[in-house]
């Protein structure tokens, strides 16, 4: 492996001992690391002129960090901390990538996310058979520890600053345990990662895709988010039909629907069968987490009554809540889109973003001529999990992960300047002996 997949092979099996010292200031020890091996080998750090989409990340970051702070109560370390790691550290990340060309084989990736996922259900089967989600502390993590948080966790305290393996607050997963987040803070980025994961091993080589898949949707009963289940099987389809498309199997799949269509509707037994499963089937998923659901239609009508009260620069932070008694509820909240750029971030904000996506995406359609379709589907299912689902570090990660992923191939240029450099000593010593 390069230096660079090394790295990143390191910083993904690594994750539950990121996890431990705090899952929020991820970012600051990757930047800090970074930058302490570019010194180390280079003297300096490899830098060319950002490109438009770094700025427009620069850009829209610096926004969010200064309209947040100029309307909370108070600034404090979070407050500056928190949107600057997230979107300045992402533009710096994505600054040092695009510098120097920064790339990773998809194989090793999906070697480094396989070993993960194996620590992922091994943590699991041990905290439900062994020792029970009701028995299992919440203890605090190096970072809570450090600040001084309280011992016993509550409710909007950050998942930063204690170790929570599962969420019992929020409803149940597909089995009717305690909702699983692994190392990833909370249920519904677990799933994205989780999403992203089957997706990953659909660009493996066999036996990949049937061992991540396999292991993707374990996890995904575990975790119980609805959204990421259902995004990430249209998102399987529409890539299935693609597929067959391009392979001149469309006409087969057209044949296999009209056969389906007719068997369903057309024999009344086998439709008065498939409409009784389907009413059941909704009925057990809203009830599965039925004041989840309500809870959400009222955040995001609230949100929406909201957005012309701030327009242009928006409220800056989410709202109150709106379920008494559970913080994260608040009106601005539970959606990227609606709630982190309309209404916490106005029109400005949102404009900002955009330039950021539309200048992202064109970059990586023109590189895409060595980049694996996972790249693309994951970038489509987080734009529809957008809607629903806030934006994190978990899906800067795998975004940041995603601009470095390539098909089998040699070192870049970078690689070998960086094995150049360490093997020049030993040049000079043998074209010594040799004199």
């Amino acid at each position: 492996m390069s230096h660079a997949e090394r790295s990143v092979f390191g910083i993904i099996v690594l994750l539950p001992l990121w996890w431990g010292i705090g899952f929020g200031y991820i970012s600051l020890l990757l930047l800090a690391g970074l930058a302490a091996s570019e010194l180390w080998q280079f003297g300096r750090i490899r830098l060319k002129a950002p490109r438009p989409e770094v700025w427009a990340l620069f850009a829209f970051g610096a926004y969010v960090t200064v309209n947040m702070n100029l309307h909370v109560e108070k600034i404090t370390g979070n407050s500056l901390l928190s949107p600057t790691l997230l979107w300045i550290g992402g533009a710096l990340v994505l600054w040092y990538i695009q510098s120097n060309d920064v790339r990773v084989r998809v194989q090793v990736a999906i070697w480094a996310i396989a070993v993960l996922m194996a620590e992922v259900l091994a943590v699991w089967l041990v905290a439900h058979f062994v020792i029970g989600e009701s028995s299992l502390p919440i203890m605090r993590s190096l970072t809570g520890l450090l600040l001084s948080k309280q011992e016993r966790y509550v409710e909007g305290l950050g998942d930063t600053n204690y170790l929570r393996l599962f969420d019992a607050e929020d409803g149940t997963s597909f089995l009717g345990t305690p909702r699983y987040a692994a190392f990833f803070g909370h249920p519904e980025f677990f799933a994205q990662a989780t999403a992203f994961v089957f997706l990953l091993g659909l660009s493996g080589r066999s036996p990949w895709p049937l061992l991540l898949g396999s292991a993707a949707v374990v996890a995904l009963i575990l975790d119980g988010a609805r959204s990421s289940v259902a995004v990430l099987i249209a998102v399987l389809a529409l890539r299935m039909l693609l597929t067959l498309g391009k392979h001149g199997g469309i006409w087969a799949l057209f044949a296999l629907i009209a056969a389906l269509s007719f068997g369903a509707l057309a024999l009344p037994p086998v439709t008065e069968a498939l409409v009784t499963t389907y009413e059941r089937t909704v009925d057990s998923t809203n009830n599965l987490r039925k004041a989840s659901t309500e809870a959400r239609s009222l955040l995001y009508g609230r949100t929406f009554e909201s957005l012309g009260d701030a327009p242009i620069f928006g409220h800056g932070i989410p709202g109150r809540t709106v379920v008494p008694g559970y913080e994260p509820a608040k009106v601005g909240s539970h959606s990227f889109l609606l709630g982190a750029l309309l209404y916490c971030n106005g029109l400005a904000g949102t404009l900002l973003f955009g330039i950021f996506a539309v200048t992202f995406m064109r970059w990586l359609w023109r590189t895409r001529a060595d980049r694996p379709d996972c790249v693309w589907w994951t970038l489509l299912l987080f734009m529809i999990l957008a809607s629903v689902v806030a934006f994190d570090f978990t899906r800067m990660a795998i975004l940041l992960l995603c601009t470095m992923l390539s098909l089998d191939r040699g070192r870049t240029e970078t690689d070998e300047a960086m094995w150049a450099v360490k093997q020049f000593p030993r040049t000079q010593q043998k074209l010594a002996a040799s004199r």
